[in-house]
């Protein structure tokens, strides 16, 4: 009876202790999973951005503002322009 006593005494304050660490363990996870979800959230507006910079860079007006800025390109005056048509032996126009 004693032995049981004295191990039961002993069992208790381990189990309580072993309790507190798994909800600090569990709290410190509970962080870092929303501290990633943050993270997550901030990567994926920054991809947002970078994607929606990308199509405006891609627009062909601002692939012609630069041409003109950048490059000092004009553009072509459209009676210098000679266009050559071949037929394609089946008759038809080629592409």
């Amino acid at each position: 009876m004693r032995y049981g006593l004295l191990v039961l005494s002993l069992i208790v304050p381990g189990l309580l202790c072993v309790n507190a660490w798994q909800g600090y363990r569990y709290n410190q996870l509970s962080n870092d999973v929303a501290s990633l979800e943050s993270q997550q959230q901030d990567l994926l507006e920054a991809n947002r951005d970078a994607l929606a910079e990308i199509a405006y860079e891609k627009s062909p007006g601002r692939i012609e503002e630069k041409a003109l800025k950048s490059f000092t390109l004009v553009p072509v005056d459209q009676g210098h322009v000679t266009r050559v048509l071949i037929e394609s032996p089946s008759g038809r126009q080629g592409q």
